[in-house]
């Protein structure tokens, strides 16, 4: 799209929060719409497990076609990764080291908004994520509620949001809707429907639609082969992270619960992608 000012960043940060501090540089790409002056709100969107893509282009394109300048931090690059890797370690980052390095993305922008970022309204935000990267904003207002306003809209699309963390329950302090596929085989509506239930955010459900479908590029016939899923363990509610990793490191995803594999469905859907658009552009104009 013409008529964007793009603003090329870096933050610093470590390959992984619990076990590996080497240092890191995370890219970030701010995306300011030219021809809408001052006053501009932010979108920070959340990539998933396969990076960047047409998914981040997309929302990046049509929330700037409406005023809405945008914030996307790139988890994999400085790591050297492509995608999450599900079964090494090594090809993996958690959702709550993303948010760490997003929200130093926007620390960033706050520091700096008189000299360089003076059109953006940081206190007007939304934040929209995608499968990984729902739960990586979702790890936003669970570590970090004070560094955001209070008003920030969170979108949470098709994420895992399983186990439920004590933290989760910070999104009784925001303006929280999590959006999932009614046939998403990836990642749970059922869960997502807990995940509401336990701190009373909104929830919209899509008919007939699958994992993915704000991703344009998706055939709804189109397979993720064998992918881990772990909807099927019964983690107490709330869980702490500290005894599933615990478990983890015994191939185990809980007690004697099995990992278990999928072949995932998925499929772009233009009408729930543009019922998430809608809902960020309600918020924030």
């Amino acid at each position: 799209m013409k008529n964007m000012k793009r603003v090329l960043f870096s933050v610093e940060s470590t390959r992984n929060i619990y076990w590996d501090n080497t240092p890191i540089t995370v890219g970030c790409q701010l995306v300011i719409p030219n021809k809408f002056k001052g006053n501009q709100p932010l979108c920070i969107i959340s990539h998933g497990s396969g990076g960047l893509g047409s998914d981040t282009d997309l929302f990046v394109n049509s929330l700037a076609a409406q005023g809405i300048a945008t914030l996307c931090v790139d988890s994999f690059t400085g790591r050297s990764m492509e995608a999450i890797g599900w079964t090494d370690f090594s090809g993996y980052v958690s959702p709550r080291m993303r948010a760490l390095e997003t929200v130093e993305a926007y620390k960033y922008l706050k520091e700096h908004r008189e000299l360089m970022f003076a059109g953006l309204d940081l206190d007007k935000v939304a934040c929209v994520g995608f499968s990984w990267g729902a739960d990586s904003i979702a790890n936003i207002f669970a570590h970090h509620k004070d560094d955001i306003p209070k008003s920030t809209f969170f979108a949470l699309c098709y994420g895992n949001l399983w186990p439920f963390e004590e933290e989760f329950y910070n999104a009784k302090d925001f303006d929280v809707t999590v959006y999932h596929g009614e046939k998403d085989n990836w990642t749970s509506a059922e869960r997502g429907k807990q995940f509401c239930e336990e701190t009373n955010s909104n929830y919209v459900e899509f008919f007939d639609v699958v994992h993915g479908f704000c991703k344009p590029g998706y055939d709804k016939q189109e397979t993720a082969k064998d992918v881990i899923v772990n909807y099927h363990a019964e983690f107490p509610v709330p869980t702490r992270l500290r005894d599933v990793f615990g478990w983890i490191q015994k191939g185990k995803v809980w007690k004697d619960t099995e990992w278990q594999r999928v072949d995932a469905k998925l499929g772009y859907d233009q009408i729930a992608t543009e019922r998430v658009l809608d809902d960020i552009v309600s918020k924030l104009k």
